[in-house]
């Protein structure tokens, strides 16, 4: 937890081109749904000895209409 929001941080190697915004999305569903905090809390980030990104799941969710898993 930092300023008020709860960092979920995954490192990668390749963070460079990897684009891990629905396994960290999930992440954040899942820990929002277990602990009750809503998702607006959540920040999500992924990096590497050189990189850094981070976005909000909460925007991913919004700009996906919903969650939905791939069939």
């Amino acid at each position: 937890i930092r300023n008020g929001m709860i960092h979920i941080l995954d490192y990668k190697p390749g963070a460079k081109t990897d684009k891990p915004i629905e396994q960290l999305t999930i992440y954040a569903l899942a820990l929002s749904r277990l602990t009750g905090i809503r998702l607006f809390h959540f920040k999500c980030a992924w990096f590497d000895g050189e990189h850094f990104y981070e976005f909000y799941p909460l925007a991913v969710v919004h700009k996906r209409g919903g969650f939905r898993r791939a069939a």
